[in-house]
């Protein structure tokens, strides 16, 4: 009688064997297929990030059906972004942010309406109807921030005044990402608020009302929230913990994992996606801060980004897309297309306020405060870097709000599964397509990867 307890867990265990090996074989599979195709697009000098998101797609259940269930590691994929978004945020320097933040808003506008137009274009090749075509030509205008952050920080050139523009610029994408997806929740949906008293009246349109107040609300809390974390409980804490470092450096790990994940928390309660909230908390810590922060959580952040990509690309069924024949290929060209002239054009944009405000500054010699915080916003310093062509190239890559919309609009019923097909394809074409561009755009400064022999540019 008194083993009984113990034979229990056993049996417990025991019953659940087969779907732990499961479990664990997907997970093989899906990070060895990662690791080869990784390793191809790296020889071939194209972005791993769309390698990683191929194999999942090859091997997971629509394709090879080697992964049956990506599901469960599509929950766990969550935490890389969160992870991911979080690290992007402590690299980044709020204070240049906030010096570019109206001139980013106006140009993001102008680069998805550049992009929206030719997503419309293709939609009516497609043949899509007008809600089709409108939901179709937003989400193709949604670059990746996770992909390009990815690159960004696999580059070692988040902190360069090019890429914290354009992660500025992605950011501002993302809430307008984030309203179209209110908006289109409250096309059908029957219980918009998050909270019951917000969700009154009997209409869609007092609901989407009430909606858009309680998302604006929300997110006024989120970032007056993380200011006051970030100024004066944050840097104390920080203070306090670096004592324990180097005795026992779990401790400042667990601090920085658990800020991260707790903002993630807080703006999924408040209806934003978890990523956004820890973006927000770690841009909002600044200094000696955001480099302790950043460094304790980098040794983890790879393996759960990875995951995310992989998992993105099983949740991919290309053979509806593929049924239409050729004319995705048109289709896929004028997204390219559209994002990269809409790059090119705030590339071009800041290229001639810079080159005005050079020359305003050399011929009157003046130096004061405002023309040299304007020169810091046009001026970008890297030649290479911040040609107009660049920029359309880092814009070109689709990726997570691309899905997220495509997703929303099929279980709302307003799309079939094919124009889910086309967004997941899209968003592998576009990456590999940026990253080819790019190569071509800048050879002689873009990373040589040598995976299996560990050359760099200077040894050929």
């Amino acid at each position: 009688m008194g083993y009984l307890p113990l034979s229990t867990p056993a049996l417990a265990v025991g019953s659940s064997s087969t779907s732990q090996v499961s479990f664990l074989l997907d997970l093989v599979v899906l990070i060895l297929a990662a690791l080869v195709f990784s390793l191809i697009f790296a020889r071939l000098r194209l972005f791993v990030v769309a390698g990683q998101i191929l194999a999942g797609m090859i091997v997971g259940p629509y394709v090879l059906g080697w992964v049956t269930d990506p599901l469960v590691l599509n929950e766990l994929s969550q935490i890389g972004v969160v992870l991911l978004l979080f690290i992007i945020g402590l690299e980044l320097d709020p204070r240049e942010l906030r010096k570019i933040i109206s001139k980013v808003s106006m140009l993001t506008a102008l680069e998805i309406g550049i992009a929206f137009a030719f997503g419309l274009l293709a939609s009516y090749l497609l043949k899509f109807s007008l809600l089709e075509s409108i939901i179709f030509a937003f989400a193709a205008s949604m670059t990746s921030t996770a992909v390009v952050g990815k690159v960004f920080l696999s580059k070692r050139i988040l902190r360069t005044p090019e890429s914290g523009f354009l992660i500025g610029l992605l950011v501002i994408e993302d809430m307008f990402a984030v309203a179209f997806l209110i908006i289109l929740s409250s096309i059908t949906s029957s219980n918009i608020g998050t909270f019951p008293y917000y969700a009154i009246g009997s209409s869609v349109s007092t609901r989407g009302f009430f909606s858009a107040i309680e998302a604006a609300l929300g997110g006024l809390a989120l970032i007056g929230l993380a200011y006051a974390v970030s100024h004066y409980v944050a840097p104390t804490v920080i203070n306090h913990l670096s004592y324990f470092e180097e005795e026992f450096e779990e401790i400042p790990f667990l601090f920085a994992l658990g800020l991260g994940f707790l903002f993630a928390l807080i703006a999924a309660v408040l209806g934003y996606s978890p990523g956004t909230g820890a973006f927000i908390v770690g841009l909002s810590i600044s200094g000696k801060q955001s480099r302790f922060l950043s460094s304790r959580i980098a040794p983890i952040k790879d393996l759960f980004i990875v995951l995310f990509f992989v998992s993105m690309g099983g949740l991919i069924d290309p053979q509806p897309a593929l049924a239409l024949g050729w004319i995705i290929v048109v289709a896929f060209a004028l997204l390219i297309t559209g994002k990269f002239a809409g790059g090119f054009t705030i590339g071009e944009i800041l290229s001639y306020q810079s080159r005005r405000q050079t020359k305003n500054n050399s011929s009157n010699n003046s130096n004061n405060s405002k023309s040299k915080e304007e020169q810091d916003i046009f001026h970008m310093g890297n030649e290479k870097l911040a040609s107009a062509s660049h920029y359309g190239a880092w814009l070109i890559p689709r990726g997570e709000f691309s899905l997220i919309i495509g997703v929303l609009a099929v279980s709302l019923s307003l799309v079939n599964g094919t124009f889910y097909s086309l967004i997941g394809l899209s968003v592998i074409v576009t990456t590999i397509v940026a990253s080819i561009i790019q190569r071509q755009i800048e050879p002689k400064s873009a990373a040589s990867i040598f995976p299996l022999k560990g050359k760099t540019d200077a040894d050929v």
